[in-house]
């Protein structure tokens, strides 16, 4: 696991996404592959949600299957494993600790988490 964070500092990060929720809340949604079929429930702030749908739309159907998402440890964990993914893209580890606390938000907002797999 190369996420490890203190108390403290997830508090930081709480009134960080905090922020940024006030200017652009959080959603869940989820991408489904026009080719293959293949589901993936992401999270992301509306903003960006409507960029990545527009961009996709030729190869991906997304719907917001969750409008709002609670400021939570949980969705801190995954601010901090977001930012880490995104700065070592090529670092096994942390992108498994985005994965994991992707699923740790779709569980914890009662969604079906991400599988690997094909959904159906």
């Amino acid at each position: 696991m190369a996420l490890n964070i203190s108390d403290q500092q997830l508090e930081v990060v709480r009134e960080r996404i905090g922020e940024a929720n006030q200017r652009a809340h959080f959603v869940i949604f989820q991408s489904i592959e026009k080719a293959s079929g293949k589901v993936l429930r992401l999270i992301t702030d509306i903003d960006s949600f409507r960029t990545i749908q527009e961009q996709h739309q030729g190869d991906a159907q997304m719907a917001i299957i969750q409008d709002i998402v609670p400021i939570t440890d949980t969705l801190a964990r995954w601010a901090v494993a977001e930012n880490m993914a995104a700065q070592q893209q090529d670092n096994a580890e942390v992108l498994a600790d985005l994965e994991k606390y992707t699923n740790a938000v779709l569980k914890e907002n009662h969604q079906a988490e991400n599988t690997g797999e094909d959904d159906d």
